[in-house]
């Protein structure tokens, strides 16, 4: 198990900084005093070397301590000052000059100036020491740190590759980013929303008040990365080029919070924290390429039930052999059909619109896994997802597809559901599926509120809708309205807004003069002429009964003439 990282104080693998070499025994023994440069003490080492060499900034890889007895120095303040910047410029970590023969107290002011300028820490030893017991001793605890460094690692990849194996939800891998850590951690979309967090050993409230405080800042180009103004510690989530998250590590007693010139922040932070974080948001990554593939493949083949279902091209024994297999046995289960159809289905990009779909279908299928609903679960249609499932001992079709619509609605979906059955058999379960899909497409057509709507509840404007493209149902209501609307149009009248007015109060008379704001004798005169257009007595009840279905159809049809409105005779 690789080593917590606490919250406050040192951690053994945090990057060694030329003060704690300040604090080594064998340092201590030389009384070091820092003379110029202490903005630097916290400088990362990489190594100590000792030379006097003039040159010796030309051999220096960055991060060394040079110690150094300063013999070939020169008195020239300009070859002082210039020596100094090579040093910062080969990114030293800091110049430790014994004094001795050749330096006394007080340095030169030429190499403290030049120090105070380059930020490089320049320190005085006021005691003789061998440079071999600080170089041994330094190295020794360089080496020891890339072990465990190296062990550090070897145990993060560990547990999660194992966490990657076992397909760990977003939950589990957080809370074991948290164990290791010590610290908070966030898991966030690309809309910058919180999918997933653990507080640690922080409170859940405090968290989310500093995710909120600073997760709108501009996001950084570079994959991980450090902001040294909120110590977070970041990294992208993805794989495939297609990045949908970002991983937060509030890290901030870890990294350096000042940092000066154009060194980059994220250097401050150990490896293995680095190591951590990314190798989270590899298994994150990880996990949901597999639930994507996982649902795909389960979405192919529920689709493939479905299609042949409808298309009633298969051998029920055979159809029902193939849903068996997938926990579904239409022949011997009672099966609820549910139909679930986006409120607001239209999307100009096909791509959009298959994307949301699929996600329609997810959203579905975990709804039936989170209940242990043995249920069949993919797109019907273009617009529609079906559900085939299993009722439960103690259920009923109706409180299925509400707890399913409450379910929806929680994640922001705008659906209409209906439901149909249960019922037994690879015909009737057809039917069942059909007429539920028929409901949905109907209802939504009709923009009926609510999102759970019965058959039944449709009434004759379902009926009128589910009919619409039949010409016969056309041609019907231009038989029944013509010969009101020649008659409005070539003497002005409004004698189909009449008819309106009167079928809607019921047939009563009285009510309908109200309604229309006119007299009752002129209602009375007007009705009697709409029965000698029609050749009809406009008070039978079949008249009345063709009528009003006519102006229905009329209606969904967009067939009424707006001007009929706003005429009046």
């Amino acid at each position: 198990m690789v080593l917590r990282l606490p919250l406050y104080g040192r951690h053994p693998l945090e990057p060694l900084t030329v003060d704690d070499v300040l604090e080594y025994p064998a340092m201590r023994r030389g009384d070091p005093v820092v003379i110029a440069g202490a903005a630097g003490l916290g400088r990362r080492v990489r190594w100590v070397h000792t030379s006097d060499f003039l040159g010796v900034a030309d051999l220096l890889r960055g991060g060394e301590v040079l110690l150094t007895t300063g013999a070939m120095l020169s008195d020239d303040d300009a070859l002082l000052t210039a020596y100094v910047e090579r040093l910062a410029d080969a990114d030293a970590a800091a110049l430790v000059i014994g004094l001795g023969p050749r330096f006394s107290e007080p340095l030169p002011r030429a190499l403290r100036d030049a120090a105070d300028r380059a930020g490089l820490p320049l320190v005085a030893l006021r005691r003789t020491i061998a440079f071999m017991d600080v170089t041994e001793e330094v190295h020794s605890a360089l080496v020891d740190m890339q072990v465990r460094e190296l062990q550090a690692s070897e145990s993060i990849h560990v547990i999660f590759s194992s966490l990657a194996v076992q397909g760990s939800r977003p939950e589990i891998v957080l809370k074991q980013v948290a164990k290791l850590s010590g610290f908070a951690v966030v898991l966030e979309n690309r809309e910058q929303q919180i999918l997933a967090f653990d507080p640690a050993d922080r409170s859940r409230g405090d968290v989310l008040a500093e995710w909120a405080e600073h997760s709108k800042r501009p996001p950084d180009a570079r994959r991980t990365f450090y902001d040294p103004q909120t110590g977070w510690l970041q990294t992208r989530v993805g794989a495939r080029g297609n990045d949908w998250g970002r991983l937060i590590l509030f890290a901030g007693a870890v990294g350096a919070r000042q940092i000066e010139g154009a060194e980059d922040p994220t250097m401050s932070i150990p490896r293995s924290l680095l190591m951590l974080v990314e190798q989270a948001a590899s298994t994150l990554a990880i996990g949901r390429l597999v639930d994507r593939e996982s649902e795909l493949m389960d979405l192919s083949i529920h689709q493939g039930i479905f299609t042949r279902l409808l298309a009633d091209s298969i051998d029920p024994a055979e159809l029902d052999q193939q849903s068996s297999a997938l926990g579904v046995s239409l022949r011997r289960a009672s099966v609820v059909a549910i139909a679930v159809r986006p409120r607001h289905p239209g999307r100009a990009d096909p791509d959009e619109h298959r994307d949301a779909l699929r996600s329609l279908t997810v959203a579905v299928a975990e709804f039936a896994r989170a209940r242990q609903l043995r249920a069949l679960t993919a797109p019907a249609d273009e617009f529609t997802v079906g559900v085939l499932a299993v009722l439960p001992a103690e259920g009923s079709a109706p409180l299925l597809a509400s707890q399913l619509a409450q379910s929806l609605l929680s994640r922001g979906l705008e659906v209409v559901l209906s439901a149909s059955g249960p019922v037994r058999g690879p015909q009737p379960i057809r039917a069942a599926l059909i007429e539920a899909m028929e409901t949905v497409a109907t209802a939504t057509g009709l923009g009926m509120p609510g999102p759970v709507v019965a058959a039944s509840d449709l009434g004759v404007h379902g009926l009128i809708y589910s009919l619409r493209d039949d010409p016969r149902l056309r041609r019907f209501s231009d038989q029944a309205l013509d010969p009101l609307r020649r008659y409005d149009r070539e003497h002005g009248t409004a004698l189909v807004t009449l008819v309106r007015h009167y079928l809607q109060a019921g047939r009563n008379k009285t009510v309908a003069a109200q309604r229309a704001f006119v007299s009752r004798p002129w209602m009375h005169e007007r009705l009697r002429l709409v029965g000698e257009v029609l050749g009809a007595d406009i008070e039978d009840e079949a008249t009345c009964l063709k009528l009003e279905f006519a102006l229905a159809v009329a209606d969904l049809l967009n067939e009424t003439d707006p001007a009929e409105e706003r005429r009046s005779s």
